[in-house]
């Protein structure tokens, strides 16, 4: 069998280690596609500052879900970083990890072959007679294009490109993506003065590398206004409401669907036997970034709490989040998904601390509000629906996080766009592309699901809701990679 995986980072470097681990590997040709920089590191893991952390503790973070210390492992074994025994690492340092499995897989077996070219085309290869499985042809960037037909097609190539709100892409000192963060002050001279747009967790990156290596004050802006909460201490925790068998009894009476005021009552009652205090914590914040930061700090155990019983969801999103209808997802991302988003990616308390005190210094200044941004006279002016002035500053960088839909992308989406344009993948009506939840088989409208051809990932992002971390991205590539071997071995019993 001949396979593909396009994209080797996370999700592309996860599907390789669960092929090799089985048996019949040995029958498979593998090639794995993508540009150098990317090969085995993916965008979010690649070298950069050391001063962009990872926002998952060490012990948290693994490739393999048997062993959970692997990472923490592989760097106490290593001799090539040593940041001491460190809780958060700098983000780099996982890519290395991936990779250097990536090298020892590429070293040991024959039937790996390395394409360092990014895939610009995927297409379906018709077969008059063949009404089920079809072939997929690749087609990578070369000169004059390598086309190859595959058997199975593995797709993981990473997030979609940035959004541009304020639509500023290409203008002069607008820096469009914050990564690699150690080339964002490339153009910016010491006294410029720079802004950040976006609060998010890439705004966290790029605020640690601007204020370390800049003396300006720096400008943090966004509509919200409002940043991540704060790590907690993190327990163990078991779901008793919210749990599948419940589930599919609701959906029995409701059509196979949950309705959402159903599952709001789940929650409360999850909240209620776990004794979280659900409504305190999720109401208590000020618009003062500090003090909404010391209380982080300061209640560790609640708020860990809340967390845990987030991260337990997160780790069930794919049928908790698949049991809605279209209309409750929508209702559900209006009305109660910034409280969710707060919660459920955390930042470490080093960073929490170190905001608060560049805040208190008055090196950083945050801005909610955030209405417009404009180029005007070669500066860019920032207008705020508040009553705060219009700010003018000399850079831009641009952290308001990837788009999420295939109606935002442009040609930095290439790919996906031509398989859209071609009826191979079509749009989830929340985002990215649709698939089989279960599976991760991509749904064409033209040709039906291909059980030969699954997405990962954030073009995933609309199914597999707050799923895209590396443990979920695993999880998914043990099932699939364990749907293929069945199939391979129900060919050889075949023959």
């Amino acid at each position: 069998m001949k396979v593909a995986i396009v994209g080797m980072g996370t999700a592309g470097v996860s599907i390789l280690r669960q092929l090799v681990k089985h048996e019949m590997f040995e029958h498979l040709e593998v090639d794995i596609y993508d540009n150098r920089k990317n090969m085995g590191q993916g965008e979010p893991f690649q070298n950069d500052s050391e001063d962009l952390l990872i926002n998952v503790p060490v012990d948290m973070l693994s490739l393999n879900l048997d062993n959970m210390k692997e990472f923490r492992e592989w760097y106490a074994s290593q001799d090539d970083f040593d940041y001491g025994d460190a809780e958060y690492l700098p983000r780099y340092v996982f890519g290395h990890y991936m990779k250097s499995y990536l090298d020892q897989y590429v070293k040991r077996y024959d039937n790996i072959h390395v394409i360092p070219h990014e895939v610009t085309q995927i297409g379906v290869v018709e077969e008059e007679k063949e009404i089920s499985v079809k072939k997929i042809i690749v087609q990578t960037d070369e000169h004059e294009g390598r086309s190859t037909i595959y058997d199975y097609v593995f797709l993981s190539t990473g997030t979609f490109s940035y959004n541009d709100p304020y639509h500023l892409k290409g203008s002069p000192k607008y820096i469009y993506e914050p990564y690699p963060a150690y080339r964002t002050l490339d153009e910016v001279s010491s006294h410029d003065k720079v802004a950040v747009i976006g609060t998010g967790l890439a705004s966290l990156d790029v605020i640690r590398y601007v204020l370390n290596h800049h003396d300006q004050t720096l400008v943090l802006a966004s509509r919200g206004g409002q940043l991540p909460s704060v790590r907690g201490e993190m327990v163990t925790v078991t779901l008793q409401y919210m749990t599948k068998e419940i589930f599919d009894d609701i959906k029995q009476n409701h059509m196979g669907n949950i309705p959402l005021d159903i599952l709001k009552e789940l929650f409360r009652k999850e909240c209620d036997a776990l004794n979280i205090p659900f409504k305190s914590l999720i109401h208590r914040r000020t618009g003062n970034v500090v003090k909404d930061l010391q209380y982080d700090l300061a209640h560790p155990e609640s708020l860990g709490l809340l967390q845990s019983f987030l991260m337990e969801l997160k780790d069930n999103m794919n049928w908790i989040w698949n049991s809605l209808t279209n209309d409750d997802q929508q209702l559900f991302l209006e009305r109660y998904y910034q409280y969710f988003k707060e919660n459920m990616n955390p930042m470490p308390r080093d960073t929490a601390q170190f905001i608060i005190d560049e805040i208190e210094s008055n090196k950083l200044r945050v801005y909610a509000g955030l209405e417009k941004a404009t180029r005007v006279n070669g500066q860019y002016q920032l207008q705020f629906e508040t009553e705060h002035q219009a700010m003018i500053v000399d850079v831009i960088i641009n952290a308001t996080g990837p788009k999420k839909k295939l109606s935002q992308l442009d040609a930095s989406d290439g790919l996906l766009l031509n398989m859209a344009n071609k009826q191979i993948v079509q749009a989830h009506p929340i985002g990215g592309i649709q698939i089989v939840s279960e599976s991760n088989e991509v749904i064409s409208p033209r040709y039906g699901t291909l059980s030969n051809l699954r997405a990962f990932g954030q073009m995933t992002n609309g199914v597999n809701f707050e799923r895209n971390g590396v443990t979920m991205i695993v999880q998914q590539a043990v099932k699939s990679v364990t749907q293929l071997y069945a199939q391979l071995e129900e060919e050889y019993d075949a023959d």
